[in-house]
């Protein structure tokens, strides 16, 4: 990976770890936020709720205490009316009032009829009223038909509907199916509820409670906080209806199933729906819960996270102005002088940025020293190309001066080998050729070396067959004189678009180093065949296993160094055979060095 994109990559890495703290540090505020407006919402709640339990325990406990005179006073009642059944019953109410020395005890009478209608009251709402409606009323007017001589109190203190008083009831029998129930309100505790509730939650828009009764029938339910300017008949028949069985429920009857709080954000307002108590209350209250509504107002807290979220997108910002002041200065300080060095060095040419130049840092340095070593380079590959071209002249011209005197050897020992007949003078005729024919091939090797960069060995349709044949003659006295044997087995007019010179330098570089490093008196095989559309050559030799099979087509690399050489003929191979795209191998099996070239048509 290059410096510079290892720095960018550090850039955005630190960018990463420096956005990723901010985030961090905002999701951690929100997440403290959510906590402590939680926290804050469900001590509303619970002050709201306990300010209505503490009044509702209060009124509880002072009724309780005066069961006994409630009692009293309605058997007191019970007694006048069975006197007198025509008696007004405000007199009534006035007479108790006194005889009992009542002070803050307010009392309602009601007279019932067998249906359960109030047919006659000091309280006007409830007249007409049917209290089978209620189901602690109806519980009790069937128990005084069953016992008509007792008195029955009830066992909890119950809110009226319609003045929202607290009050305790109690229920007889009066004669012919007419029952009596009379209802008695302290002062002291409705006092007390105002004082507690009232000022709390009342005098505010915000809160509201709901008195939930569930009736086999479905779920009946109404505002518990507010007065009522109607008849309790008329309000029973306004009163909220909801059967069983539905799919779906408002808000406050989801809450009373749920025993959840929930909570819906609007603003700067959180509206909260709960049950004010943890359990069922029908036995002690006469409903089965209440459901609070309240409207919180949480514009600071809200106005505390805007304020933090401006710091977040402040410092996002920063953080990005600050990450790309720093990609800035690395770019025109440091990355960009590098690339212009390293440009200059592709090029291979000098450093010419005169700003870089002119700085005095480290990269400014490397730069002045670099166009000073390319100077010095350039003066030493210009000496050096003088010394190459005149090697390669001196090279060209020796090769060219070898040429003659070889061709005058060669043709004075055939010359000799026609005139003398005899064995001995035959034997030193074959090795004087086995050595004119290495150096032959020795020559061709360096002439095509020195060339091949400069001449342009055009391609034309070859007999491959031909070529080989004539090439195994050439490399037949060198075999000889080196106790080998020269093979062929080839199928006949096979032909390909190559140079015939490059060709010859593949077949005999490969036969030569055969005849070389092949184990004495074997037989070195040379295989041409057509299968398809591919012309495959073989080159077969009993002898050491190469082991380096890649390096071996490398330039100057031997792996027997015992052997002498150029070390370049493996190597030319490997070069012509990447010019005709000819696919070359080599492997060991059954004692041999097979290397085999693929020439695809």
């Amino acid at each position: 990976m290059k410096l510079k994109h290892k720095i960018y990559l550090f850039q955005l890495f630190f960018t990463a770890i420096v956005l990723s703290f901010i985030f961090f540090t905002y999701q951690s505020y929100k997440a403290h936020y959510s906590r402590d407006l939680e926290e804050y919402i469900q001590e509303k709640v619970e002050f709201y709720k306990e300010q209505f339990i503490n009044s509702y325990t209060e009124a509880y406990a002072k009724f309780e205490q005066k069961k006994k005179l409630f009692y009293s006073i309605h058997q007191r009642a019970r007694d006048l009316l069975l006197k007198d059944p025509n008696m007004d019953l405000q007199k009534l109410a006035f007479l108790l009032q006194r005889e009992f020395h009542l002070q803050d005890i307010k009392i309602d009478i009601y007279l019932i009829d067998k249906k359960y209608v109030i047919y006659k009251t000091t309280f006007a709402k409830d007249l007409g009223f049917n209290l089978s409606v209620i189901k602690d009323a109806k519980e009790f007017l069937d128990r005084v038909t069953r016992d008509k001589n007792l008195i029955y109190v009830a066992d909890f203190v119950s809110t009226d509907a319609l003045n929202m008083e607290y009050k305790l009831y109690t229920y007889s029998y009066l004669s012919k199916n007419n029952y009596l129930e009379l209802g008695f309100s302290d002062r002291s505790v409705y006092n007390s509820f105002q004082t507690l509730v009232k000022k709390n939650l009342m005098n505010s828009q915000s809160i509201k409670l709901y008195a939930i009764i569930n009736k086999e029938q479905g779920y009946d339910y109404y505002p518990f906080l507010e007065k009522k300017n109607l008849t309790k008949s008329a309000f029973y028949k306004q009163m909220k209806h909801v059967p069983h069985g539905l799919k779906s429920y408002d808000e406050i009857l989801s809450a009373y199933r749920s025993k959840k709080m929930i909570v819906e954000y609007r603003e700067n307002y959180a509206f909260v729906t709960t049950v004010v108590f943890d359990h069922n209350m029908y036995k002690k209250t006469g409903y089965d819960n209440l459901v609070l509504q309240v409207k919180i107002d949480i514009a600071s807290k809200v106005a505390a996270l805007h304020h933090y979220q401006n710091i977040f997108y402040l410092s996002v910002i920063l953080a990005l102005l600050f990450l790309s002041l720093i990609y800035f200065m690395i770019n025109h300080y440091f990355t960009k002088p590098i690339e212009t060095i390293l440009s200059s060095i592709h090029e291979k040419k000098e450093v010419d940025d005169p700003t870089l130049l002119a700085q005095n840092d480290e990269l400014a340095i490397i730069a002045k020293e670099y166009n000073s070593l390319l100077h010095s380079l350039n003066r030493e590959i210009l000496s050096n190309r003088v010394l190459l071209e005149e090697n390669k002249r001196f090279i060209a011209d020796t090769v060219h001066q070898i040429r003659t005197p070889l061709t005058n050897i060669m043709m004075n020992s055939e010359m000799i080998k026609r005139q003398d007949k005899e064995q001995k003078s035959l034997n030193f005729i074959d090795q004087i050729n086995a050595s004119i024919n290495m150096l032959t091939n020795s020559y061709e090797d360096l002439s095509y070396t020195i060339s091949s960069d400069t001449i342009d060995y055009k391609p034309s349709l070859v007999d491959i067959s031909k070529a080989l044949q004539e090439r195994v003659r050439f490399f037949e006295t060198l075999a000889k004189v080196n106790f080998k044997t020269l093979e062929t087995k080839l199928d006949d007019e096979i032909f390909f678009n190559i140079n015939q010179i490059e060709l010859e330098r593949l077949i005999d570089n490969n036969i030569s180093n055969a005849i070389k490093y092949a184990e004495p008196n074997s037989v070195i095989t040379s295989i041409l065949t057509k299968e398809g559309d591919s012309i495959v050559l073989v080159f077969k030799s009993f002898g050491k296993e190469i082991v380096d099979q890649e390096r071996v087509f490398e330039k100057n690399y031997r792996e027997d160094e015992s052997k002498r050489g150029l070390g370049l003929g493996l190597n030319m191979v490997k070069n012509i055979c990447k010019k005709y795209n000819i696919r070359y191998s080599l492997y060991y099996e059954a004692e041999q060095n097979i290397f085999t070239y693929i020439f695809k048509d």
